[in-house]
């Protein structure tokens, strides 16, 4: 075994997978979002803060963006349900366009409403540039809780509500990288044991796919 193989542990994240409509929910505690400053702020490429003011200009003064590990983190308060959907698609949209020759590998929905529940990345924003396991495994915690990973009844196939969670878990799992993770699955009681076993685990290498082709190193996982 390497030396840096030695160094690495391994993060866990329960998995719970239906075998009919499926839900794989990485389970425990929210991470609260104390700390998000609200306003009009980014912080990465030159070009980032030019695709900032054009998203003011457009009515989304709310949003904010933070790049690093060629992660676009979008938070900020959103004053309605419909300003925080469209200002994360308009803002998504514009750092594809703008960071299209690599720089932008995932967009990470962090976005939240007053008085509302975290969203998607907000544990993402608590991640320094070396996290502890500690800190690793608390994000996956609190980007998974009470969220279900989909799948087609009695299938592998992801449907398609699932992008925005799993981008998220990709997310935290690059800026984790310096640590093996590891993803398990399990079904309900329905359906034959044996089949339900293979269910699970090619679910949980659906999983692992998606993670691996957001850029997740695949020794790691």
């Amino acid at each position: 075994m390497s030396d840096k193989k030695k160094r690495m542990r391994r993060l866990t994240a329960g998995v719970g997978v239906a075998a009919g409509v499926c839900a794989a929910l990485f389970v425990l505690v929210l991470m609260s979002l104390g700390g998000l400053a609200g306003g009009v702020h980014a912080s990465g490429p030159a070009w980032l803060n030019d695709v900032v003011r054009d998203l003011g200009q457009r009515g989304y003064d709310w949003i904010a963006i933070d790049v690093g590990d060629k992660i676009a983190t979008v938070s900020g308060e959103a004053p309605d349900v419909d300003s925080r959907q469209y200002g994360f698609e308009a803002a998504e949209t514009a750092l594809r366009r703008a960071g299209e020759n690599g720089e932008i590998a995932l967009v990470v929905d962090a976005t939240h409403l007053e008085g509302g529940s975290p969203s998607f990345g907000a544990a993402l924003q608590g991640l320094g540039v070396q996290p502890t396991a500690p800190a690793c495994q608390e994000a996956f915690r609190a980007t998974l809780d009470g969220r279900a990973v989909n799948f087609a009844p009695a299938s592998a196939d992801l449907t398609a509500d699932n992008k925005r969670l799993l981008d998220a878990v990709s997310a935290v799992a690059i800026r984790c990288r310096a640590y093996h993770m590891e993803i398990g699955g399990h079904t309900d009681a329905a359906g034959v044991g044996d089949a339900n076993d293979l269910l699970s685990a090619q679910r949980a290498g659906t999983v692992e796919a998606y993670l691996i082709n957001r850029g997740v190193p695949a020794e790691v996982l």
